[in-house]
C-alpha cells in the first residue's frame, strides 16, 4: 500500500500527522533535497505545527509564546523575565514537552521550582495537564506519568527506584530540601545525549543556583530555561538574565522603554526575553486566556501605585530601577575594573597576607573561611596619558607600575566537632600549617577577634602572639574615608566591618584588585548598606543577610579582613577619582598657573 506524501517526502500509510511533524523535526526542520530543492518549512514552523496538533485549542498562539518558542529553538540558555500572567510558565511547559516527545529515548528533562507544592501548582502541573491532553488526542505518544514521584518516564516497564535510572524522562525537582536550597545535588551529575532544564520562580533562588547550571553545561546538547518576575540583579534570575558584558551588564542599562525585547546574556549562547505587561498581546482580553490585561494592570496601579516595586515586578515585568544603588559592590563594577582578571605581576616580589573569618562549626550556620592575598606591582605599566593617576600618585616616568592586590586562594576550614580537640585549637592548627607551608609569618596573618577571646588566646598559645586580631564589630579607624570624602571613617561608618567592605570597593574602583572569585563577588553584591543613627553608614547584619540569601557573607567578610591586613603591611589603595575631585588638589593648579604666567610674560610687549 502506497504511503502518503507530505513536504515532498513519502511516509508510511499508518504515520499520523504528529509522526510526520516529529520526523521533520528530527531531520532539522529543513534541508536541501537531491534536486537542490528546499524540503521542510524550518524548525519553528514544524514545532508550532506539532504543538497545535498535540494540544489543539488548549494552546492559543500569540506574539509572546511564538517568540518564546523561537528563542527556545535557537539558543542554549533562555532567560524569561515577565509579569504575572504572561504565559511564560505555560509556554515553557508546552515547548519542552513537545521537545521530549520528539526524542524520548535520549532526553532528560529536569523541571525545577522552589518546593514540591510549587512544582505541582505551576510548571510540573502544567506539564501533567498538557501530557494528559496530548495522550488523549494521540494515544501512541510516549510517556507514563508517575504522579507520586513527579516523573514522566519513557518505558512503562521501567522500575523507578532509589537507583534513579530515569534519565530518559521528565523529572520534577524541588530546589528546597529541609529548608536548604540543595534539591538539585542528586541530578547535576546526570549525563545524557540531550539535557533540558526548566527552572521556574528563579527570582526566589540564591545566585548559587548558577553553579548547578555550570555542572550541567558539560552535556553537549543542553537547553536551560529560567523563568521569573524580575526582583534583583543579584538573585539567580538576575544573574541568569544579566546582559552581556559588551552591553554593559545591568549597570550599563538595558533601555527602559516598555516594549517586549530580547538581549544577549553573559552565558554562552544565551538570550533573555523580557515581556512587559503594558505591551501584552491581550490588553483588551480578546484572546480569552489568562494572559495579563489592562484591567488587571489598572487594579494593581490602584492598589500599589505605578512607581511601586510590586507594579514594576508583577505588572511591568522589568528589573526595578536603582535596586543596586545601595549595594557595596556590583558585578559590573568588578568586571569593568578587571577585578575578576588574574594578576600579571611585574616580578616575583610580592607580599602575602593570610586571613581568617572564624566560625565554630555549625554555630549559627556560619562558615570558617581562610584565605591568602598577595600584593605587589603589576606588569602592565600605567598609561603615560593618565594624567589624573599621575597627579594623584605623583608618579614619575621611571615608576609607572600600579600596585595591585590579588586574591590568591580562599577555602573552608575543616572543623570536626566529633573529635576530642577544642574547635579553636583545630582552627589554629589548620591556619598555622597553611601559613607555614606558604612561608607566611604570623605577623602577616589577620583574623576577626570580635567576641572570640578564646581564639585570640589559642593563636597566641599554639602559634605566636604576633598574629593580628581585628575586631570587625568595633569602632572604625580614624583614616579618611577616601580622597573624595575627607571625613574620618569613625565619623562616617558605624562599625569597622562597614569601613572594611567599602575599602574593598575603593580598591576595585581604583583598578587595583585582581583574582576575585565569582562566589565571593556574589556575596559582596548581595549586601546592602543603610543609614543608621547620627547619619552613619552600616552594612546589613549577618542575620539580615541570612534571611535574604540564606547564609552569612563569610567569604567576603574574610576578604575584607585580608585587605585590611594587606593595608597594614604596606598596600595602598589609590582612590578612584573623577576630574571634579582632582580639582580639590591645588598642587597641579599651581604648576599650571606658573607655566601660564611664564607663557604670558614671554608674549607681552616690553614697557
Amino acid at each position: 500500500m502506497a504511503g502518503k506524501i507530505r513536504y515532498g517526502l513519502q511516509f508510511s500509510q499508518g504515520a499520523s500527522d504528529v509522526d510526520v511533524e516529529i520526523e521533520m523535526i528530527k531531520r532539522g526542520g529543513q534541508w536541501t533535497g537531491k534536486q537542490g530543492q528546499a524540503i521542510g518549512n524550518g524548525m519553528f514552523w514544524h514545532f508550532k505545527q506539532l504543538e497545535t496538533l498535540l494540544y489543539g485549542e488548549a494552546k492559543i498562539w500569540h506574539e509572546w509564546n511564538e517568540l518564546q518558542l523561537k528563542e527556545y529553538l535557537t539558543h542554549r540558555t533562555i532567560g524569561i523575565l515577565g509579569p504575572s500572567s504572561s504565559g511564560k510558565t505555560n509556554g515553557a511547559a508546552t515547548d519542552v514537552l513537545a521537545d521530549w516527545y520528539c526524542f524520548p529515548a535520549c532526553t532528560t528533562v529536569l523541571i525545577c521550582s522552589t518546593t514540591t507544592e510549587r512544582l505541582q501548582d505551576r510548571i510540573f502541573g502544567e506539564i501533567k495537564k498538557y501530557h494528559r491532553l496530548a495522550k488523549s488526542r494521540w494515544p501512541n505518544l510516549p510517556g507514563h506519568l508517575i504522579e507520586g514521584r513527579l516523573r514522566i518516564v519513557n518505558d512503562s516497564r521501567m522500575e523507578v527506584t532509589d537507583g534513579r535510572d530515569f534519565r530518559n524522562g521528565i523529572i520534577g525537582v524541588p530546589f528546597k530540601r529541609g529548608g536548604n536550597f540543595q534539591g538539585l545535588e542528586d541530578f547535576i551529575g546526570i549525563k545524557n545525549k540531550r539535557m533540558r532544564m526548566i527552572a521556574d520562580e528563579l527570582q526566589m533562588l540564591p545566585a548559587s543556583f548558577m553553579m548547578a547550571i555550570s555542572n550541567l553545561d558539560k552535556n553537549p546538547d543542553l537547553k536551560v530555561v529560567g523563568l521569573g518576575n524580575p526582583k534583583e540583579t543579584t538573585d539567580a534570575l538576575g544573574c541568569f538574565c544579566e546582559p552581556a558584558f559588551k552591553l554593559g551588564g545591568w549597570d550599563g542599562g538595558i533601555d527602559q522603554i516598555p516594549k517586549t525585547k530580547t538581549w544577549e546574556t553573559r552565558r554562552p549562547d544565551g538570550i533573555c526575553i523580557q515581556f512587559v505587561g503594558t505591551d501584552s498581546p491581550n490588553l483588551d482580553g480578546h484572546l480569552g486566556i489568562p494572559l495579563i490585561t489592562q484591567e488587571a494592570i489598572d487594579r494593581d496601579i490602584a492598589q500599589y501605585g505605578r512607581d511601586s516595586l510590586q507594579f514594576t515586578m508583577m505588572n511591568m515585568g522589568m528589573m526595578p530601577r536603582g535596586q543596586g544603588s545601595r549595594r557595596v559592590i556590583t558585578r559590573q563594577l568588578c568586571l569593568k575594573n578587571h577585578a575578576m582578571d588574574e594578576p600579571n605581576w611585574l616580578n616575583s616580589n610580592q607580599t602575602s597576607a593570610a586571613f581568617l573569618d572564624a566560625a565554630y562549626g555549625g554555630v549559627g550556620g556560619d562558615r570558617c573561611i581562610f584565605g591568602v592575598l598577595k600584593f605587589g606591582q603589576e606588569a602592565e605599566p600605567i598609561d603615560p596619558s593618565d594624567l589624573l593617576y599621575n597627579i594623584v600618585n605623583q608618579k614619575t616616568a621611571s615608576n609607572r607600575h600600579r600596585q595591585i592586590v590579588a586574591l590568591n586562594e580562599i577555602t573552608l576550614v575543616p572543623i570536626n566537632v566529633q573529635i576530642d580537640v577544642e574547635v579553636t585549637d583545630q582552627i589554629v592548627n589548620y591556619v598555622q600549617s597553611q601559613c607555614v607551608t606558604r612561608n607566611i609569618p604570623p605577623q602577616n596573618f589577620f583574623f576577626d577577634s570580635g567576641m572570640r577571646t578564646a581564639l585570640v588566646s589559642s593563636f597566641a598559645r599554639l602559634w605566636s602572639p604576633q598574629t593580628n586580631p581585628i575586631d570587625c564589630g568595633g569602632t572604625p579607624t580614624d583614616r579618611l574615608v577616601s580622597a573624595q570624602i575627607q571625613i574620618p571613617a569613625n565619623k562616617y561608618y558605624r562599625k569597622l566591618i562597614t569601613e572594611l567592605w567599602f575599602r574593598v570597593r575603593l580598591a576595585i574602583e581604583a583598578g587595583q584588585f585582581r583574582g576575585m572569585r565569582d562566589a565571593v563577588m556574589t556575596e559582596g553584591c548581595a549586601r546592602e548598606w543603610k543609614m543608621v543613627g547620627n547619619n552613619l553608614i552600616e552594612v546589613e547584619t549577618k542575620q539580615e543577610m541570612k534571611l535574604k540569601i540564606g547564609r552569612s557573607p563569610d567569604m567576603f567578610d574574610a576578604l575584607c579582613i585580608g585587605l585590611e591586613g594587606a593595608a597594614r603591611l604596606g598596600f595602598v589603595v589609590d582612590n578612584a577619582l573623577s576630574a571634579k575631585h582632582v580639582e580639590k588638589d591645588s598642587a597641579w593648579k599651581k604648576i599650571l598657573r606658573e607655566k601660564s604666567a611664564v607663557a604670558w610674560k614671554e608674549g607681552c610687549l616690553e614697557d
